[in-house]
């Protein structure tokens, strides 16, 4: 009953808003791969006209994706299309999370959505996403062959909202010209990258910095990551308790502030504010501004795409502190969800699309060309995809070891990450002390910790 109440008190709010500001306009109704207006803005629920016509059943899928990885997914989508008579998937690329959850509730926007793992349960709690566990049996799927932390992102109070699409683990980059020039391997722990971080820094003739080893808050990826290298958690379901004060989470902030303020906060920030884009080829790391950058298995597509010629690199297992060498290969896990949006009107058949997508001959071809990796053990074990994806193997042997996980599946995620991000602003401006700023944080999440368990 709270979660009926819930639902229907967010899709009434919704609803306004949608009413409001107009989204189910043409903007929202138009496909972004092609430019062409799709059937599905005809009839709400994603049938079309033609679809009771007795043609095909219209499903509407909103993504977030843009460019050549929006390419990818289409070309996949292309093909289920043509491989039987009965759906037309229909795709709206480079949608913001605002848009679907807007869309939603009105009964004219997405059957199928995809959603980062940080919103998943949070729209589940919300009563937009519909529950798919009877698909999964319906259909047979084998769930042990899912990698099991990343499918517990799609869980929220028992109940399965979201199949694992993509999967990213994280690497240690590297300039390799650089090392050489300073004769140094690649860091084995954290304290060596440090190390060598300090032998790598340039100045200009003005004193300003013209390269630094490593910059933590650049781009993101390090947020979740260095915590589960340190031996830190984020939440404990036992206690329903919020463990960002705990030692271990200190111990892994406090090293990364010390790439400010070892080198002086306001030189660091001076320096980052001359960061170019990151998907481009003034990203930091091409142009040999920063040594090092945590990413995942999609840069080197990037490397290829916008590096210049003859640009060095390697990569390694992101190094873990000296003091837990246990914890070698327990980084982050980052998961992607397709989900059933809970007013969908053909929900049913908008599973055997997410059936299809995750299917090892689909899941192969889309991980290739987009350089990301599948969920499934078959599809990472496969020798199609490294094949295809050569760049893959080096993260798909570091996720088979299965000791990196997902950040914890809590409706209050999104909030976790973004209270993260400002407590580490206010440490690296020198405005808060560690055990102030993750004190503080808290404070502000354990509320949100106690209203979910508590049901209020």
């Amino acid at each position: 009953m709270k979660m009926l109440k819930k639902a229907i008190s967010i899709a009434m709010a919704a609803c306004l808003m949608f009413s409001i500001t107009g989204c189910g306009s043409k903007e929202n109704s138009e496909n972004t791969e092609t430019g062409t207006e799709s059937d599905a803005a005809a009839t709400p629920g994603g049938t079309s006209a033609s679809a009771e016509n007795g043609k095909k059943t219209v499903i509407n899928f909103w993504h977030t994706w843009s460019g050549s990885e929006a390419d990818a997914l289409q070309a996949v989508i292309d093909d289920y299309n043509n491989s039987q008579s009965d759906v037309q998937v229909e795709v709206l690329a480079s949608q913001t999370e605002d848009k679907m959850l807007t869309a939603i509730p009105s009964g004219d926007g997405p059957d199928i959505v995809y959603t980062a793992d940080t919103t998943c349960s949070k729209w589940a709690d919300a009563g937009m996403l519909a529950p798919i566990d009877d698909y999964i049996a319906g259909k047979g799927i084998d769930v042990s062959n899912i990698y099991e932390s990343v499918y517990k992102l799609g869980n929220y109070d028992g109940v399965q909202y979201g199949m694992p699409y993509t999967m990213d683990s994280y690497m240690l980059f590297y300039n390799k010209a650089v090392l050489e020039e300073l004769k140094a391997e690649s860091p084995k722990t954290l304290e060596e990258m440090a190390d060598i971080s300090k032998k790598a820094v340039l100045k200009d003739d003005s004193g300003d910095y013209t390269r630094l080893g490593y910059v933590p808050d650049y781009p993101w990826i390090d947020r979740v990551e260095m915590p589960y290298l340190f031996g830190a958690e984020f939440y404990d379901f036992g206690t329903n308790q919020v463990t960002c004060t705990s030692q271990e989470f200190k111990d892994a902030i406090s090293y990364k502030a010390l790439y400010y303020t070892d080198y002086g906060i306001d030189a660091v920030t001076k320096f980052k504010s001359g960061f170019g884009t990151y998907a481009s080829s003034d990203n930091p790391f091409f142009q040999g501004k920063v040594v090092f950058a945590i990413e995942g298995e999609w840069f080197e597509n990037f490397i290829d795409q916008y590096a210049p010629d003859g640009f060095e690199w390697g990569a390694v297992e992101v190094p873990v502190t000296e003091n837990k060498p246990e914890l070698a290969g327990s980084g982050r896990l980052q998961g992607g969800m397709l989900s059933i949006s809970a007013t969908s009107k053909n929900a049913e058949k908008a599973f055997e699309v997410v059936n299809y997508l995750t299917s090892d001959e689909a899941y192969i071809k889309f991980c290739a060309a987009k350089g990301s990796l599948p969920t499934t053990y078959s599809a990472l074990k496969s020798e199609e995809l490294v094949s295809q994806a050569p760049q893959l193997k080096g993260f798909i042997d570091s996720v088979l070891a299965e000791k990196a996980k997902a950040f914890p599946a809590v409706p209050f995620s999104s909030e976790y990450s973004d209270g993260q991000g400002l407590a580490e602003e206010a440490i690296y401006s020198g405005d808060k002390t560690v055990d102030e700023a993750l004190q503080d944080l808290y404070d502000e999440l354990q509320p949100l910790a106690d209203k979910w368990v508590n049901g209020n």
